[in-house]
């Protein structure tokens, strides 16, 4: 048996049964995507390797990578997504949840080491990004996005020339939509290779949901929206509170999460995307 399921990446999503168990496979036949898809299963596999308490990594089972096609099989999981989640959870699962994401990502701090980051790390990544929302018919004549890129270019061109963050592990797309909900279990998926290998691009990926609510941009269901924002917010306050104590995260995720913002935008063509994605970015520069 075989059931297609749409993805976001462009991959082909297919549940396949094999006697009583099911699996996932999910693959690519763009070239430009090969490489990428392959990388992302080695850093799940690898990832699924290590134990953590409450957080569980589905295991990738196979990898099969030519030079026209890149097919990875991974574990079924059996698990809600995070609005059915968070649609009836209650405090304590919500306090659950803050605990597991906290001690995943004292591990991943715990296994990386402060390092020294030439700021022209970022700052060529900031143009790199720059060029690609200039390339896009959808945002170029846009007056609005002119000068939120004009007001990055200004925060980018004055960050510190060394920036001292961790580097090491990184999940690098920690988002609602990359987390399985199992009672007090939580499957973390689609791992993302990231510029910058930092729990700092975590922190920043988990916020982009917490704070800005992506991830619901996405969905296309019914659900309490009152009850979802309080429930972010909580969680929201909570993890903004814990990451306090990390003076890297007090000094750069300001700057961290309008470059995360500004990669999404590069790639925007619906105009209600385009119009959340103004707003944010906004609202980020305005707190700079």
């Amino acid at each position: 048996m075989e059931i297609e399921v749409k993805g976001h990446s462009g991959c082909s999503i297919n549940i396949m049964r094999q006697g009583k168990d099911l699996y996932i496979l999910k693959g690519t036949k763009d070239v430009k995507y090969i490489e990428r898809l392959y990388r992302q299963a080695v850093k799940q596999e690898k990832a699924a390797k290590r134990k953590y308490q409450f957080i569980r990594i589905p295991s990738i089972l196979d990898i099969k990578k030519t030079d026209s096609e890149m097919i990875m099989q991974m574990e079924y999981i059996y698990a809600k997504n995070f609005i059915d989640y968070f649609e009836n959870a209650g405090f304590e699962q919500v306090d659950y949840f803050i605990k597991a994401i906290d001690i995943f990502l004292n591990s991943e701090i715990n296994n990386s080491e402060l390092q020294r980051i030439s700021s022209d790390v970022v700052k060529d990544k900031f143009f790199d990004v720059k060029h690609k929302i200039e390339s896009n018919i959808m945002l170029n004549n846009d007056s609005i996005i002119k000068d939120i890129i004009k007001q990055s270019e200004i925060i980018f061109g004055n960050i510190p020339d060394n920036l001292y963050i961790p580097i090491g592990e990184c999940h690098g797309d920690l988002t609602f939509s990359n987390i399985l909900f199992n009672g007090n279990n939580y499957y973390l998926i689609d791992f993302l290779d990231s510029f910058i290998e930092s729990p700092l691009l975590d922190m920043v990926k988990l916020r982009q949901d917490t704070c800005f609510k992506w991830s619901v941009l996405m969905y296309t269901g019914h659900f309490d929206v009152t009850r979802f924002d309080i429930t972010c917010a909580k969680i929201d306050a909570e993890l903004d509170h814990m990451f306090s104590s990390h003076e890297w995260y007090r000094d750069y995720y300001h700057p961290f999460q309008l470059m995360n913002f500004l990669r999404v935008l590069q790639y925007a063509h619906e105009p209600k995307v385009i119009c959340y994605l103004k707003k944010v970015l906004i609202n980020i520069l305005s707190d700079e």
